[in-house]
């Protein structure tokens, strides 16, 4: 093996040499923001920044990114400083479309891999530490929640049919408080550990959900079914609440508004996901 890389150097480094001049010439003329634009368009969502930059070794670097919703009954918006883009290795070596993502966002990171094969289109994604309190979305919702949230999964929608979307998703918090109305002490719920999957059909299915922090624990599981946006889609979920001696002190009033005490029994919340009853 030695004496034929002897033999053959100058052929050999020249073929490598091409390879990179290739690789690099492909990855500099890669049409990163129109790719991730097409790809996201199935997902409902648009794309945009205000410049572009070379991200050495491959890649490009994007500043002021938006990602929004494109429904208007479905109002989303995610926004980042700092996104560097490369191809993914399928669009080097495959000739499929595909991207792979790298964010500083509100206070964290993530990382995605956004691919496209024949009619479907996919993400897989890592995130850590993003700050709660910082999504404009939360707010916009009349959500007062702190804390960050870190986890992972992908998703994949065929057909551009949302209705055939699958997906997987696992996550925690960490130092999560929830203020669920003005005038009501703040639920401190800590750390929070959860498995969602969404399943075809629109059904996302809960079915771990649980925490611990200084006022007391919270166990779940459930279903969400989605509807063409929140205010139609409907849940079926069932919460139990067993809350510490300090979280009976500090949220007393709180608890006096469910329908029985918290404890062993579960609340069931069932109807429209923005408005459900509770029992």
């Amino acid at each position: 093996m030695g004496g034929f890389a002897r033999e053959h150097r100058n052929p050999i480094l020249y073929a490598a040499f091409g390879a990179a001049v290739f690789i690099a010439s492909l990855a500099a003329t890669f049409p990163y923001a129109a790719t991730l634009s097409a790809l996201l368009r199935p997902l409902s969502l648009g794309f945009s920044s205000t410049g572009q930059g070379l991200s050495l070794p491959l890649g490009a670097s994007l500043s002021d990114v938006r990602v929004v919703s494109l429904e208007p009954t479905s109002p989303f918006e995610i926004e980042s400083p700092d996104v560097t883009l490369a191809p993914a290795l399928g669009a080097l070596l495959l000739g499929e479309p595909g991207v792979r993502v790298h964010a500083r966002l509100y206070g964290g990171t993530l990382g995605a891999t956004v691919y496209g094969k024949g009619a479907r289109i996919g993400i897989s994604f890592a995130l850590s530490d993003m700050g709660l309190a910082r999504i404009a979305a939360l707010r916009a919702m009349g959500g007062n929640v702190l804390g960050r949230l870190s986890g992972k999964g992908w998703a994949e929608v065929e057909d551009n049919d949302t209705a055939a979307t699958s997906g997987e998703v696992k996550f925690h918090t960490d130092d999560l408080t929830i203020q669920v109305a003005e005038g009501f002490a703040p639920i401190r719920l800590g750390k929070v550990e959860g498995s969602l999957k969404l399943a075809r059909g629109g059904a996302l299915r809960i079915s771990r959900l649980s925490g611990h922090g200084p006022d007391g624990t919270i166990r779940g599981q459930g279903t969400i079914r989605l509807g063409p946006d929140a205010r139609q889609s409907r849940v079926d979920f069932a919460l139990t609440i067993e809350p510490s001696a300090e979280g009976r002190k500090r949220l007393g009033v709180l608890f006096g508004l469910l329908p029985h005490p918290p404890g062993p029994r579960p609340y069931l919340l069932s109807g429209p996901l923005l408005t459900p009853t509770i029992s």
